[in-house]
C-alpha cells in the first residue's frame, strides 16, 4: 500500500487488534493498535505503547524511539489491512492531544498521492466534516476505502 519501511506486524482473528515492535534508539517497545466499534459501521482507531506488566495501553505515551516515520506507515498500513478485511467501514482517527492529530495530518500530507485513489478521507475542522484538504488543520479524520485494488 503506502511505499517506505514498515515493521511486520501480527493481528488477532477478528482483525481488531494489531501489534508490532519498535526498534529504535530507547530499545524495543511494543505497539498496540486497536479498531473499537462506535456505532454502525464506524470505528474509533486507537494507537499506543502496551504496558506488558498491566496489559494495558497508554496513548499518552510519547516514546522518543526515533522511527517515527516508520512507525506511521506501520500503522497505515494497518488501517489498509483493516479496510480489507472490514468492507464498507469507516475509520475515526484522533490523537489523544493536539500535536497527535497533527502527526496523522502530516503522514496523510505526506503520502497523499498513495492514499487518495484508495481512500476517501474527511477531516473535521470548526465542527465540521468537509473533504480533506493539503494545507487545512484538522481536528480529526474519517476515512473508508473507496477502492479494493
Amino acid at each position: 500500500m503506502l511505499t517506505g519501511d514498515k515493521y511486520d506486524y501480527q493481528t488477532n482473528s477478528s482483525f481488531l487488534d494489531y501489534e508490532f515492535i519498535s526498534s529504535g534508539n530507547k530499545g524495543s517497545i511494543k505497539k498496540v493498535a486497536r479498531f473499537n466499534l462506535i456505532q454502525d459501521k464506524l470505528y474509533n482507531f486507537g494507537f499506543g505503547d502496551l504496558n506488558e506488566v498491566t496489559g494495558e495501553i497508554s496513548d499518552t505515551t510519547i516514546s522518543n524511539n526515533g522511527d517515527g516515520d516508520k512507525v506511521l506507515i506501520t500503522v497505515a498500513s494497518i488501517i489498509y489491512d483493516f479496510t480489507e478485511s472490514h468492507i464498507g467501514v469507516a475509520v475515526f482517527i484522533q490523537g489523544t492531544t493536539p500535536s497527535r492529530t497533527r502527526r496523522y495530518q502530516m503522514g496523510i500530507n505526506q503520502h497523499w498521492i498513495q492514499l487518495k485513489p484508495i481512500f476517501l478521507i474527511w477531516g473535521l475542522i470548526n465542527l465540521k466534516w468537509e473533504r480533506f484538504e493539503i494545507g487545512k488543520n484538522y481536528d480529526a479524520f474519517i476515512g473508508f476505502r473507496t477502492n479494493t485494488l
